[in-house]
């Protein structure tokens, strides 16, 4: 009897290994649609790709298994929002071999995390960053437009050319730097003024817990993360605890509305202090851009 426990007990033990290696590792793809009057017609069916937190993580080799992911989805625009090196586990290998792979896929954008500006190393950071040719938004605002080729039909997107139709992206340095947390409705504020009424905007900030900052400066959809989707999840319940909003925290994963603003919240892809995550599998977002004009 004994060993008969002993055997069902180790049976139990090596699945919950199984299902917590799995879940730790194994990427799914979350698909939303944003829906508003002032997307351009060309941009009707625009396929935004969020990368958030990959804290170093490697995903196979040369990333394989994330640039599939990627690849897949055929995105028009890859955002990048924050925590993609770990300061307590340094190191840019990962981080370039995932930018080398997916460069030339589709225009990028980044934001910093708070583990960039914590390394101390944001600078190492940016020069990898602009040597696979992402656009690094430090408080920044930046034109996307798409042009039309000859015969009508809408073209690939172009962020410096002359287009027919344009939204603006815009992004905020991490709030941890230099202790910017109660200057971030008048840095957002700065960057809403650079945007018309009648233009879509797009905001990539780290951290999810600014919310009600985002939405009072008038932002169409926000892209953040940081809350790693609150590490553990429970059914019915959500997540357990999220750095900057403690425990039973309510920013942690999919599209949150806020007055006229829309936050997607990726729950990230890879882990800092705990190394596992439980029913919260590593996660890739794409916002599909719909016009109701």
């Amino acid at each position: 009897m004994k060993n008969k426990n002993l055997k069902i007990i180790s049976i139990i033990i090596l699945i919950v290994v199984i299902l917590l290696v799995w879940g730790t590792n194994d990427i799914v793809t979350s698909t939303y649609s944003v829906e508003n009057e002032k997307i351009p017609s060309e941009f009707d069916g625009y396929r935004i790709v969020q990368i958030s937190d990959l804290h170093n993580k490697e995903f196979g080799k040369n990333q394989k298994r994330l640039i599939e992911k990627i690849k897949k989805e055929n995105p028009d625009l890859i955002v990048i929002t924050g925590d993609i090196v770990d300061r307590r586990k340094w190191g840019t290998k990962n981080m370039e071999k995932f930018l080398s792979e997916i460069k030339g896929s589709a225009p990028i954008y980044y934001v910093s995390g708070n583990h960039e500006v914590w390394s101390f190393k944001y600078d190492i950071v940016k020069k990898i960053l602009r040597k696979y040719d992402v656009n690094i938004l430090d408080d920044e605002v930046k034109s996307i437009r798409k042009r039309k080729e000859e015969n009508g039909k809408v073209g690939k997107t172009e962020s410096i050319k002359k287009g027919s139709s344009e939204i603006k992206i815009a992004g905020i340095i991490d709030t941890g730097f230099e202790d910017r947390e109660e200057y971030v409705p008048e840095i957002l504020k700065n960057l809403k003024k650079k945007v018309k009424a009648d233009e879509f905007s797009i905001l990539l900030s780290h951290r999810p817990e600014h919310i009600k900052d985002y939405s009072d400066a008038g932002f169409d959809l926000v892209f953040s993360g940081h809350a790693h989707g609150g590490q553990i999840r429970l059914p019915f319940i959500g997540g357990i605890y999220a750095p900057h909003q403690g425990f039973m925290p309510k920013y942690t994963k999919g599209v949150i509305n806020m007055k006229n603003t829309k936050m997607v919240v990726s729950r990230g892809l890879g882990n800092s202090v705990l190394p596992i995550r439980i029913l919260n599998r590593p996660e890739i977002t794409v916002t599909v851009l719909k016009t109701n004009r």
